[in-house]
């Protein structure tokens, strides 16, 4: 439990740096923890639900909320997390764990390019 916690926070400050915490924080859950995929994935979400608000709030103070673009992300958002949610348990866990491991690893990888690009 002490082990859980101590990663936890360190997801969220890597989260909060942009770093990736939530997909790292989908690997210690099935790797480290035993925790089916489905459910890393759901505790994933309720982990950005609170680094999104804590976010959301910086960027209300210092009023770099842009109300019109929030409004429509929120929509696409909230229609195709249902669509992704009914997709997902129509797949199997196993296909579901390689697609997600495959979409970090390209992620990564684009994000490492990037960073040596710019150099």
């Amino acid at each position: 439990m002490i082990t859980d916690l101590i990663f936890g926070i360190l997801f969220g400050a890597l989260a909060g740096m942009g770093i990736g915490g939530g997909g790292l924080l989908v690997i210690y859950l099935t790797l480290f923890d035993g925790i089916e995929q489905r459910l890393a994935q759901g505790v994933n979400l309720y982990f950005f639900i609170f680094a999104g608000a804590a976010s959301l709030l910086l960027h209300i103070n210092k009023r770099n909320i842009n109300l019109p673009f929030v409004l429509i992300c929120t929509f696409f958002g909230c229609f195709t997390a249902v669509l992704g949610a009914k997709a997902s348990s129509a797949v199997d866990p196993s296909l579901l764990r390689r697609i997600f491991g495959i979409m970090l690893i390209t992620a990564g990888s684009i994000t490492l390019v990037k960073s040596f690009v710019k150099r």
